[in-house]
């Protein structure tokens, strides 16, 4: 039986907006905390109990690498039960594993409590369950949405890293976390209740084009893209077949192998230059904020042009802004860094949006998940390379050289991604003509 569908109301706001504007509040609040708190509080640590830089790093990367492995088994259960469920888990677990983090008297229970808590909480509650609900609930319109969502991490940054720095002088590395910890609960929870799975549960289709006679089942995913019959998707096991897949895992890969040491050692960086930790956690923040309307341009364009040379062109302007802060001596070339650098951080959402372009949105959390256990390896070994790098020679330099030349490689790997032929099941009417297409 056919699913009916009526012309969209005039005069209403489409539900997907609300969901987008829930998970801006929810991820601007978590990777805040979770992205950009951990170089805030990296230097206070590591002078408390004196470890080395490698060993206190080693925490950010074991939580990668949970994220990758994790990914292959939290996609799945975001599309078998719905984002929201998966969300609260989340939450919850991030908001005790910093309550925990403040208690900590060892490495070992360092460890355990960033990669057991804090990371498994992450991972599984914000990341994944928003984007994969907006992928759901868009598909015209999906990078504009990923866009604004992804800036809630800008928003995050450029909120939270200044007013943890300014905690922690004013209550201790302990008493921030227990702080942030418990606002972050009564803060999230009631934000994730306003997430639903997909439209046509609801009654409606992607990007508000229309509304369903009679909504469809939950958890029928097959019954819920009866009303878009021209939107081919792939499985798992068809997507992982292609080229693409692995151009697209390997390319996300190299930029994520320098971004996690940034965001862990940039602070430290600025520190070991002369500037005062205020003003270094304030270049966190200016970066974070530049990648605001970054992700807002980035995503935008990425409903009219090919998403692939945007992500190429991101790459580059991050590339050249690494290269600035190794030669970075004055606070006038520091802003430079960030401004350039934060902006091209604001291709992640075109990334994501690639990624559901590419194969469709059936299987988006399940794929993506698979996909994010190769990225995950770069966010691994950067953190710690970076942090041995500087044990060894006492300087950056060499590490961050290093991310440079990976960026520009990725930037080549992804220009040349070019979209994947549909599995032989699918008509030829499930590619419409689009730029992103045509490209």
């Amino acid at each position: 039986m056919g699913v009916v569908v009526k012309a969209k109301s005039p005069n209403r706001i489409f539900y997907g907006w609300w969901i987008v504007l829930a998970g801006i509040g929810v991820n601007t609040y978590g990777a805040g905390a979770y992205q950009y708190g951990f170089g805030v509080f990296f230097k206070p640590i590591v002078e408390e109990f004196g470890w080395t830089r490698a060993a206190t790093a080693a925490a950010f990367s074991m939580s990668s690498l949970e994220g990758g492995l994790e990914g292959p088994l939290i996609g799945p259960l975001i599309d078998k039960f719905g984002p929201r469920k998966i969300m609260i888990v989340g939450i919850t677990l991030l908001s005790l594993g910093l309550l925990a983090l403040s208690q900590i008297n060892s490495l070992l229970t360092f460890y355990a409590v960033y990669v057991f808590l804090i990371a498994v909480g992450f991972n599984t509650g914000f990341h994944w369950a928003t984007q994969t609900a907006i992928a759901n609930w868009f598909i015209r319109k999906r990078g504009r949405a990923l866009g604004l969502l992804s800036s809630a991490q800008g928003l995050g940054g450029s909120i939270m890293a200044p007013t943890l720095a300014w905690l922690v002088v004013q209550l201790g590395w302990r008493g921030s976390l227990i702080l942030v910890g418990l606002t972050m609960f009564l803060f999230c929870i009631p934000l994730a209740m306003l997430v639903k799975h997909r439209p046509e549960e609801h009654g409606c289709l992607p990007d508000g084009e229309g509304e369903i006679q009679a909504p469809v089942a939950k958890g029928k995913p097959r019954a819920a893209e009866a009303s878009r019959p021209e939107e081919a998707y792939f499985t798992l096991r068809e997507a992982i077949r292609t080229r693409v897949w692995w151009q697209l895992a390997l390319g996300f890969m190299l930029r994520s192998f320098g971004a996690g040491a940034v965001l862990v050692h940039q602070i430290p960086l600025l520190i070991d230059r002369g500037f005062d930790p205020q003003t270094a956690a304030n270049m966190v923040g200016l970066v974070a904020l530049m990648s605001v309307p970054g992700k807002v341009v980035f995503g935008s364009l990425a409903d009219v042009l090919p998403k692939r040379h945007l992500v190429a062109i991101a790459y580059c302007m991050q590339g050249v802004a690494l290269i600035i802060l190794l030669r970075a001596q004055t606070i006038e070339e520091v802003y430079v860094f960030a401004a350039l650098h934060g902006f091209g951080w604001g291709s992640g959402p075109v990334m994501m949006s690639l990624r559901g372009e590419y194969f469709g949105r059936r299987y988006f959390a399940t794929i993506g998940g698979c996909n994010q256990a190769i990225v995950m390896l770069g966010h691994v070994v950067g953190p710690v390379f970076a942090g041995w790098i500087f044990d060894t020679t006492h300087s950056y330099n060499i590490a961050f050289a290093i991310f440079a030349s990976t960026l520009f490689l990725g930037a080549v790997i992804l220009f040349f991604a070019k979209r994947p032929r549909p599995p032989e099941r699918m008509p030829t009417t499930c590619l419409p003509e689009t730029p992103q297409s045509a490209a």
